[in-house]
């Protein structure tokens, strides 16, 4: 797929939306990181090594329909106040 021509700014919009999505989905996996990072300071880089793997493993799952999402935008009309629920959709 060719990457679509969008506005620097828009395309940090629909990024930030992705992200946001993927938090809220891997929310169960980031509280598990979160515990296991409880009072640690050096230790996490190790001791929580597979936490922080399972967390960017379901982010990027998330995260990686970037151009799919600009697709959608641009089939909508790139409208400024978007309908995200239904640019999310499925995603």
């Amino acid at each position: 797929m060719a990457t679509l021509d969008v506005p620097k700014k828009t395309e940090e919009a629909l990024f930030y939306r992705l992200k946001s999505k993927g938090f809220n989905e891997c929310k169960e996996v980031g509280e598990a990181y979160a515990a296991c990072c409880k009072d640690r300071t050096i230790s996490i880089a190790w001791a929580c090594r597979s936490e922080m793997a399972a967390l960017n493993t379901c982010m990027a799952q998330h995260t990686q329909h970037l151009e799919v999402l600009k697709q959608r935008w641009v089939e909508a009309g790139r409208p400024q106040k978007p309908d995200w629920d239904a640019l999310l959709s499925g995603l």
